[in-house]
C-alpha cells in the first residue's frame, strides 16, 4: 500500500484530534473570557466560519502550489493559530481568541481535503478503500481529542492554555 496513504490517514487522525480538542475547549475558554455569557461560543463559531471563509483560498492555494505545499501551509496556520489562542487565554483577550479561531478555520478547510488527496493517490480500483483508510484515521481523533483536552487542562496556570500548546504540538507532529 502507498506510504502516502498511511501518512494521510495519520494526518486525518491528528486533524480530528485538533478538531475535537478545539471544539471542546473553545466554548469553555470563551465562557471564561467572554464579556457576556451568550458570547461564550463565539470562538467555536469562529472556527466554523473561518473554515467556510477559507475554502476558496484553500482551493486556490492547492491549485497553485499543489496539495503537499497547501497541506503544509495549513499545518503552519494550525500551529500559529493555536499559539495565538494560547496567548489570548493568557492575556484574557476574548476578541483575540475569536480572531485566532477564525484563522484556525483555514486549517480546518485545508485538512478536510485529505480524503480527496487519498483518492488521487490511489489506483482506480483502490480509491474507495484509500478514502476509507484516511477517514478511518479519524478514529485517532475520537480517542485522542478528549483525552488531550482533559489531560492538558491544568498544564499551565491558565485553564486550557496548555491544551492550545498541545494542539500546536499536534500540528507540528503532522508536519
Amino acid at each position: 500500500m502507498n506510504r502516502n496513504l498511511w501518512l494521510l490517514a495519520i494526518c486525518q487522525g491528528l486533524f480530528l484530534t485538533n478538531n475535537v480538542t478545539f471544539i471542546a475547549i473553545n466554548g469553555l475558554v470563551g465562557l471564561n473570557l467572554a464579556p457576556l455569557g451568550w458570547m461564550a461560543t463565539l470562538p467555536v463559531m469562529g472556527y466554523v466560519v473561518g473554515g467556510a471563509l477559507s475554502t476558496g483560498l484553500v482551493a486556490r492555494t492547492q491549485r497553485r502550489f499543489g496539495r503537499k505545499a497547501s497541506f503544509q501551509l495549513g499545518l503552519l496556520v494550525a500551529v500559529l493559530s493555536a499559539l495565538l489562542c494560547c496567548y489570548a487565554a493568557y492575556s484574557h483577550n476574548f476578541w483575540l481568541l475569536v480572531a485566532a479561531t477564525v484563522v484556525a478555520g483555514y486549517y480546518n478547510a485545508n485538512a478536510q481535503l485529505y480524503r480527496f488527496a487519498a483518492a488521487e493517490l490511489a489506483l482506480p480500483a483502490f480509491r474507495e478503500k484509500a478514502v476509507s483508510l484516511v477517514m478511518a484515521g479519524g478514529l485517532i481523533g475520537a480517542v485522542a481529542g478528549p483525552n488531550l483536552a482533559s489531560g492538558t487542562r491544568s498544564l499551565t496556570e491558565v485553564p486550557f492554555a496548555g491544551a492550545y500548546l498541545a494542539l500546536a504540538g499536534v500540528a507540528l507532529l503532522a508536519m
